[in-house]
């Protein structure tokens, strides 16, 4: 029996030193054993994917075991006074103290002395591996710019507004770099953060701190996003330079090959894993000039984060756009689109949009609003959770003003009979151009009732008519102030009693700007609004939800131009 004990005891121990061995395989040492004064290195890549080092001193040790710890350390040597200090990009550097890894370069503050920062301890890090940490730090992070290539001028400053939600801000940088195809990751090796891959490019460089023979990786010291459980690229890195600047000295590289995901982003740095693969949307854009004949495609690989999605998918469009047309301002674009993906109640979905825009300043920005729509829709919404299988956009746009503005209708004075064609002739004023007409064909419903047929004839661009019949309903708010639009309560968060299937259908069946809509008029008084009240009561939105989505009876047509403009008809029935 004790001779079995004793077996067990050994294995136990056995198991408990492997164990312990996959976080020890980098010596490190614990904040309590560091005091002023004493002197180290870090490591981090300068130039290139070449690891160099840097001298350090601990000033002291911040912090408590409740709150969390902060090293205080004041860095030095000629590289670092080349490059004006510390830079971003150096999160994650390394720190090792008596020969021991201490922790990771990653928090300073503004306008400070660049050679002074914070380091994470890396035995907080470590715990990334099992658990967050969720404890906040009162000090800056020395975050990493985004770095994107493959973006026009107009699509990087498009892609910042778009993530300055989410405190990301990119810089340009060539496309390509040398071949990192055999290099891996050890502690100071550069280490990039992707987002987007292929085409066009949109990552963070930081440093690693820490690595095992499992392939984890440790890197950062600080967030990225702070996402918790992610899914994002990890990527080897190329770096070019160090660049000074007035507040924060910053790195400048490229991101180089995938070789694995980073599966976690916390308070103390990212952890990822090497060999492993972070999910994707595959999304192609096709744009062209068509005043030039000029055709550009895109083939990008995106993440799968919920909230970056639509931010991302806006900005690779637009920047696809932009390259193409290569101009700025206004102009007329049309657009077609298809997102398939799978709920996971709602199952197999596809959303198809087709739709042409104008706009006087920046077409860009308008020819992706209804897919930006279609995003926050799929990634936001309140019913289910999706998964985006691809995405694929076409567009063309053109500098010239094709709208054209439906200025009368008529219809044949002879009665027509119940389920008959009814010719309607559409006279459209051009911009800058001379009248037209145009004959579409109403087919009358078949048990439309012997007698006036009143039709209501309009551009699919319905923003001034339901603007019309708003102001019509606010008791005599007649110029339309104060007034909010159909398209603010959608209902996708709101208490709508909705299902998620009624607005994707919805969404599939919108009306377009350049589509002719032939309906039965619908009286929006049946339902009175309440005296003195001007926002849209829920009856109200109810009635124009109604009209909106139209009859069953319900005809669209569509134009090689924009429509604007409505107009109501009356034609006579008889019966057959």
């Amino acid at each position: 029996m004790q001779h079995w004990k004793k077996i067990l005891v050994m294995a136990v121990t056995f198991v408990m030193c492997t164990a312990t061995a996959v976080f020890a395989a980098i010596p490190t040492i614990a904040v309590e054993e560091l005091k002023a004064g004493m002197k180290g290195y870090g490591k981090t890549v300068f130039r290139g994917a070449t690891i160099d080092t840097f001298d350090v001193e601990v000033l002291g040790v911040t912090g408590s075991e409740t709150g969390g710890y902060n090293i205080l350390i004041r860095a030095s040597g000629p590289e670092l006074e080349k490059n004006g200090g510390i830079s971003q990009g150096m999160s994650g550097s390394p720190v090792f103290v008596d020969g021991r890894l201490a922790g990771a370069v990653a928090y300073g503050q503004a306008f400070s002395n660049p050679y002074y920062c914070f380091l994470t301890p890396i035995n907080e890090m470590l715990k990334m591996l099992d658990e967050g940490d969720p404890r906040p730090s009162v000090f800056l992070p020395k975050s990493t710019p985004l770095m994107v290539s493959g973006f026009s001028a107009d699509g990087l400053a498009h892609l910042n507004e778009r993530l300055s939600p989410f405190g990301l801000t990119s810089y340009a940088v060539p496309t390509g770099s040398e071949n990192l195809d055999q290099m891996t990751l050890e502690p100071g090796s550069s280490v990039g953060v992707s987002l987007v891959r292929g085409d066009m490019t949109i990552g963070a460089i930081g440093t690693v701190t820490w690595t095992d023979d499992q392939g984890n990786i440790l890197a950062f010291g600080h967030p990225f996003l702070q996402h918790g459980a992610s899914d994002y690229f990890m990527t080897n890195a190329w770096i070019y330079a160090a660049v000074p600047n007035i507040q924060s000295a910053f790195k400048v590289g490229s991101l180089g090959t995938t070789i694995g995901r980073i599966k976690e982003d916390r308070l103390t740095g990212v952890a990822g894993v090497e060999g492993e693969n972070a999910k994707i949307i595959p999304m192609y854009v096709s744009a062209t000039d068509k005043d030039r004949g000029i055709h550009r495609s895109t083939n990008v690989q995106l993440v799968t984060d919920e909230d970056l999605v639509p931010a991302l998918v806006d900005g690779v469009t637009y920047n696809a756009v932009s390259i193409a047309k290569d101009r700025k301002g206004g102009g007329t674009s049309r657009i077609r689109f298809t997102v398939t993906a799978q709920g996971e109640k709602e199952g197999p979905i596809r959303l198809r949009r087709e739709n042409m825009f104008y706009s006087s300043k920046d077409i860009g920005k308008l020819t992706d609003s209804e897919l930006n729509l279609a995003m926050d829709m799929l990634m936001n919404n309140r019913f289910d959770t999706v998964t985006i299988f691809d995405v694929n956009v076409d567009v063309e746009t053109t500098a010239g003003c094709e709208v054209a503005e439906l200025v009368s209708t008529s219809v044949p004075r002879s009665a027509v009979a119940q389920g008959g064609d009814l010719p309607i002739r559409l006279t459209f004023k051009p911009y800058r151009g001379e009248e037209f007409t145009q004959v579409i064909h109403f087919k009358v419903p078949d048990k439309q009732a012997p007698g006036p047929l009143n039709l209501i004839v309009r551009s699919g661009n319905a923003t001034k008519w339901i603007q019309t019949a708003l102001n019509k309903r606010s008791d005599g708010n007649s110029d339309g102030s104060d007034t909010e639009s159909a398209g603010d309560e959608s209902g996708m968060t709101a208490g709508s009693q909705k299902e998620f299937k009624d607005f994707l259908s919805d969404f599939n069946s919108m009306d377009a700007n350049n589509e002719i809509v032939v309906d039965l008029a619908q009286d929006m008084d049946a339902q009175p609004a309440k005296k003195g009240v001007r926002k849209p009561s829920s009856s109200m939105m109810d009635s124009l939800n109604s009209l909106l989505k139209g009859s069953k009876y319900k005809q669209k047509y569509t134009m090689d131009f924009i429509v604007t403009g409505e107009t109501a008809v009356t034609a006579h029935v008889k019966a057959r």
